[in-house]
């Protein structure tokens, strides 16, 4: 106000104290807390890039104002501290999120409350430092666009450490491939799981829900490392153990409900405009070979070939004239491009061409019909049906 800072204690009511007259021996580097924000807060390559946690302020939110007069603390009662909804001012380009750690002095109130795109969502660290059978810290991260406000305190002391969170030196550059980053956050549980968890169960509850049963398709929201050699049997194995963030949320529900996840690598192919085509397969698949006078490879076909499943989705033509009978329908709850790998091929028509197939990584989970939700068709019966379905071998494959 008139370039000056104010404090408006109608707005903002609580203990403060600058980074310059506190020090803590919490670096939340040397904790699990720098996985959880990668895991859970980041998505595609920005979970691999460097991340820079620096310590802020130490906030005290309580029903006391305490002051520090000739080496004695003197408490004052008064109202609630608290703090009104606001979004905070960003202090680097670089910075993305907000880092709030709540230890566990007793208190009652002072809930957390983040509101973004018109969702809503409460996050009460008395009462869950209160379930905690032994000491334990609270915490919570947050994009810098989220509105935040914190609800009175009603009794105790609500003490936080709040940490900025910014990209590293390294922009979006990705981190060493041996970096902890790359393995499954597996000591803690996924904060999110129980409310997707119950979600779900809900809409297979609901018979108008795939009535007659089904496949989703999951894009993984997260980057894994996943090998270029297309001899190798199985190259997708490893990713099973390090899924991570919502990916693992996902693939954890859906085995603890009964249900047989599988990944796969998706490809996709264009026909022409109003015709498309798509297969699964759990591997890498090489393209070369063509001995053919055509100057195309039939991307589809060499999957079906190497044991894939052709799939389709709603509104895709499905005549056997021009494709395959039978395709698996598929319903895509998201799609994503963050795993997508690159294999080039050549074919050999009037002169040699260089060509690219593309394919993503994704999870597919089968569904029963209303009523029989665990009664679908498993990874080996889809294998053995497509296995029997008459093909035709590619003759353009050496």
């Amino acid at each position: 106000m008139n370039e000056k800072e104010v404090l408006d204690e109608t707005y903002r009511k609580a203990g403060k104290m600058d980074l310059e007259r506190f020090a803590s021996l919490l670096d939340p580097v040397q904790t699990d807390l720098i996985e959880v924000i990668r895991d859970y807060l980041l998505e595609g390559r920005r979970s691999t890039a460097y991340i820079t946690i620096e310590l802020h302020k130490l906030n005290v939110y309580s029903t006391h104002s305490i002051f520090i007069r000739h080496q004695k603390l003197t408490p004052s009662p008064g109202k609630g501290s608290f703090f009104k909804a606001h979004i905070d001012t960003p202090r680097g380009e670089k910075m993305f999120g907000s880092l709030v750690v709540v230890f566990p002095t007793p208190h009652e109130g002072g809930a957390l409350l983040l509101r973004h795109r018109g969702h809503e969502w409460t996050f009460d660290s008395g009462r869950a430092l209160a379930a905690e059978r032994q000491p334990s810290i609270a915490y919570v991260a947050f994009f810098s666009d989220v509105e935040h406000e914190v609800a009175p305190v009603i009794s105790g002391h609500r003490v936080t450490l709040t940490y900025n969170l910014y990209f590293g030196d390294g922009g979006d550059s990705e981190l060493p491939s041996k970096d902890p980053v790359s393995e499954h956050l597996s000591i803690l549980p996924a904060p999110n799981e129980n409310a997707f968890r119950e979600a779900f169960q809900g809409l297979l509850e609901n018979p108008e829900f795939l009535p007659h049963g089904g496949t989703l398709a999951f894009g993984l929201r997260h980057i894994y490392p996943i090998g270029n050699d297309l001899n190798h049997p199985s190259p997708l194995e490893h990713v099973y153990g390090a899924l991570k963030g919502s990916d693992a949320v996902v693939y954890q529900t859906f085995r603890a409900l009964g249900f047989q996840p599988v990944l796969y690598m998706y490809y996709e192919k264009t026909r022409w405009p109003d015709f498309r085509e798509a297969a699964v397969i759990d591997k890498l698949v090489d393209f070369n070979g063509s001995e053919s006078c055509n100057d195309s490879v039939d991307i589809i076909k060499t999957i079906r070939y190497e044991g894939g499943i052709v799939v389709c989705q709603e509104g895709w033509k499905t005549d056997p004239k021009y494709g395959y009978e039978n395709p698996e329908r598929v319903e895509w709850v998201s799609m994503t491009t963050f795993n997508c790998k690159e294999i080039r091929y050549a074919t050999y028509g009037n002169q040699p061409t260089l060509n690219l197939a593309y394919a993503d990584l994704c999870l597919f989970v089968r569904i029963g019909k209303a009523g029989e939700r665990l009664v679908y068709p498993t990874v080996s019966q889809l294998k053995s049906e497509w296995k029997n379905e008459p093909q035709t071998s590619p003759f353009w494959r050496r």
